[in-house]
């Protein structure tokens, strides 16, 4: 008995209401793309002035970012005076959290100030002597020149060398006579150009020096608010293993900041202590000891390139004023940079980057391409920082099929396992769950004596 053939099912109306709305969403991502890929010039160039307009918060984060520790070092110190002085935990805390960041911002205004009060003097008189010594400088190589005595005219290589200096300085002359004066519009445009940079810059700083103020402040309710958004987004077991790895990034991201600010500060002091001591010895003479050294501690933040930059650019400045004391000169950022490479940082940053120097010299590359010139200081530390958070993807990924001993991948380290050993990690978490409790406390209180003092008023209004 043959069985009964099957009609086919109709579809509900659900069905094909989902289907319908999945092609309508089809279509309009489409379009949407479309339109996107369109106008991507546009959608850039808005994103660019997004970004420029939002420029000083992110300053203001990385200012107060970077002078977290002077900001907590000012707020035990004041929350000890305060409290000597019987005033409440909450005023105590809401006063020393507040008088800490106008420390912290004066701090950074004195030192500031402290540099370009040291700086700017030695700036004008070394511009000044440039300007002066340069025409008779130009004047002594022109007469070497035309002499063809710079070097030995008696051999072949003299002869050459000689003649191709003269047939350079003949271009040069050629070119500031007809090619300079047309090019001058481009020149002005470079001149504007720097000058709005500059301007940006300093109106950067200022507003995010401010800012740096009250980020500071609400510096606890900010971590906590991006505490709950990652809990709200991501399951509980995934936010705390993104919090440990994101608590393990920031310590090598801050270690390797603050480690090399406080090393390049160090190399700068060490620099300017020597050269004005090597400036008593009679045969002896090193121009603008303190600019000499603000620039090599400056440029010494940035690593590898840095230290080379920074010996041009201050060796070009000796060898103005006074050329004898060039080779000295650089005899001395040579053993600096020595004793730097090989004790100094080592025991300062040391490991806390972590990656090979390839990975380094290219991280340093990206982040001037991407960021310009702080993308060479920002750069290393930001890769290491996505470094490990790729690392303990990886490292997850291959022990979810099974191959952590071909990569000699460690045992997966349990969150409950990893706060027991880390007590600073511990103590952090705990710190954070007490000032939280405490925090909803207070606003319940608050709360509380807020509907108490309304219910009083209601009262009295009745009893009148």
């Amino acid at each position: 008995m043959s069985e009964p053939t099957k009609l086919p099912t109709k579809e509900n109306w659900q069905s094909s209401a989902v289907k319908s709305l999945w092609t309508f969403l089809t279509i309009a991502a489409a379009i949407l793309f479309y339109h996107i890929i369109q106008y991507i010039g546009q959608i850039s160039t808005f994103i660019g002035s997004v970004l420029s307009a939002l420029s000083p918060i992110f300053w203001g984060l990385i200012i107060a970012y970077l002078l977290d520790p002077v900001a907590r070092f000012y707020e035990r110190t004041v929350h000890g005076l305060l409290a000597e002085h019987g005033i409440t935990a909450e005023k105590n805390a809401k006063l020393s959290r507040t008088i800490s960041a106008l420390l912290m911002l004066l701090s950074a205004v004195g030192f500031i100030g402290l540099l370009l009060w040291l700086i700017l003097p030695q700036i004008t008189t070394s511009l000044s002597g440039i300007v002066k010594e340069m025409p008779s400088q130009i004047n002594a190589l022109m007469v070497q020149l035309q002499a063809k005595t710079i070097f030995d005219n008696g051999s072949a290589f003299g002869e050459y060398a000689n003649d191709a200096l003269l047939k350079s300085l003949v271009f040069l002359e050629d070119w500031l006579v007809s090619d300079l004066p047309s090019q001058a519009e481009l020149i002005f445009g470079y001149f504007y150009t720097g000058v709005k940079s500059v301007f940006n810059v300093v109106y950067n700083l200022v507003i995010g020096l401010i800012l740096s103020v009250y980020i500071t402040i609400d510096r606890d309710r900010l971590l906590r608010q991006v505490k709950q958004m990652t809990y709200s987004v991501f399951p509980t077991p995934t936010a705390a293993r993104l919090r440990r790895v994101l608590s393990q990034g920031n310590r090598k991201f801050s270690g390797a900041i603050r480690g090399k600010m406080l090393d390049s500060l160090i190399i700068g002091i060490i620099c300017f202590i020597v050269l004005t001591i090597l400036n008593f010895f009679p045969f002896l003479e090193f121009p603008y000891p303190v600019l000499l050294s603000v620039i090599v501690g400056v440029t010494n933040v940035v690593p590898f390139f840095g230290p080379f930059v920074g010996a041009f650019i201050t060796g070009v400045l000796v060898l103005f004023d006074n050329p004898s004391m060039l080779i000295p000169y650089l005899l001395w950022i040579l053993v600096l940079q020595q004793f730097d490479c090989n004790y100094l940082d080592p025991h300062i940053v040391g490991g806390s980057i972590g990656l090979r120097p390839f990975w380094s010299i290219f991280a340093c590359l990206l982040g001037s391409g991407i960021f310009g010139i702080p993308g060479f200081v920002i750069g290393p530390p930001t890769f290491a920082f996505i470094y490990e958070i790729i690392s303990e993807w990886s490292e997850d990924r291959l022990r979810e099929k099974h191959l952590e001993a071909q990569f000699d991948i460690p045992p997966e380290e349990d969150f409950e396992d990893f706060a027991e050993k880390n007590e600073s990690f511990t103590g952090t978490l705990l710190h954070e769950e007490n000032e939280e409790e405490e925090a909803h406390d207070k606003e319940r209180e608050q709360r509380m004596q807020e509907r108490r003092d309304k219910l009083r008023q209601v009262i009295q209004k009745r009893k009148k």
